[in-house]
């Protein structure tokens, strides 16, 4: 559902653009809310999360539970049952609506998609975000080549 390895695309986006997916399958890319949504609505999904740290260690994070909402909910985020080397940094954002530059549903005073240069379930801007600009994705401490895929099980 998500794919980033050199920065090439940006992540900040419009909420439309981010609903819509965008990128290039083969590069860099956003798999867009609405069909995320309709993946994860139609049966039990877990998500995975692979990257690089910034010593050139390989890192993963499996969320047994993997539910994005409906545009209605903005896109809410229900993640949980975490396993893997990487921390659980995505837990904080469980329960998180989804921020982009034109829509601000993040509990900071300010827009973190404006102050990131990304668009994700932002809480306070902080603890992971793989969408933030200058290829510089974060979890916990900046990562690189991050990639979240979902399955059905």
């Amino acid at each position: 559902m998500l794919k980033r390895f050199g920065g090439s695309v940006s992540f900040k986006r419009t909420w439309v653009e981010c609903e819509n997916g965008f990128g290039d399958i083969h590069g860099e890319f956003w798999l867009g809310n609405k069909y995320i949504h309709m993946l994860t609505s139609s049966g039990k999904y877990e998500l995975r999360v692979d990257m690089i740290d910034n010593h050139s260690n390989t890192k993963y994070a499996v969320y047994k539970t993997f539910v994005v909402g409906d545009a209605a909910s903005k896109y809410k985020l229900t993640v949980g049952d975490y396993s893997g080397n990487a921390g659980d940094r995505f837990g904080i954002h469980n329960g998180m609506k989804f921020t982009t530059i034109d829509q601000d549903n993040d509990l900071y005073y300010s827009n973190c998609a404006d102050n990131n240069k990304g668009s994700w379930w932002y809480n306070k801007c902080s603890h992971c975000d793989l969408t933030r600009s200058n290829a510089k994705p974060y979890w916990r401490t900046v990562v690189s080549k991050p990639v979240m895929m979902i399955r059905k099980i």
